[in-house]
């Protein structure tokens, strides 16, 4: 009997691994260069960046985000008020039939909120990308330490 309910368990396992792929090969939405900046190891707030492609012929939405290594996970924008730098939460991204949406330091980012593990250069981190049709396209990103480029868009000091 043991056997009988572990190949069912299996076979249904296997049934839904192969429908979240067909969510994920039907997403006319790719994810290129998913990376997240390494923080010091007390860092609640980390950032992540990557390009968003629409490969269809119709306009496609970005919804939200998410990880099972973060807590919660936002979409924002970056603004500066008065000489401040702010984050500013965005409900979705629109991105264009044929186009594509950067996520880069200074700009658009994901805010990444209480890592359930400490993360250091090297490590990956799953995300996951929602869009309006309902797809979630899981996307790995490589943490990667501070550039003199970027160093200066530290995340833990600024408002939101």
């Amino acid at each position: 009997m043991n056997t009988i309910k572990t190949g069912l368990l299996t076979t249904l396992l296997l049934a839904c691994l192969c429908m979240l792929q067909a969510v994920q090969a039907e997403s006319p939405i790719a994810i290129d260069a998913a990376w997240i900046r390494e923080a010091p190891p007390a860092t609640s707030v980390l950032a992540a960046y990557m390009t968003i492609n629409n490969a269809s012929e119709t306009d496609q939405q970005i919804t939200g985000m998410d990880s099972p290594d973060f807590r919660s996970a936002e979409i924002h924008r970056t603004v500066v008020e008065d000489g401040v730098a702010k984050m500013l939460p965005v409900s979705g991204l629109d991105v264009a039939a044929g186009g594509s949406v950067s996520l880069e330091p200074g700009g658009l980012h994901v805010m990444l909120f209480d890592p359930q593990r400490p993360l250091r250069e090297g490590d990956t981190a799953t995300l996951v990308v929602h869009t309006a049709s309902g797809a979630a396209i899981s996307v790995q990103a490589t943490v990667v330490r501070k550039t003199g480029d970027d160093a200066g868009h530290d995340h833990a000091h600024h408002h939101h």
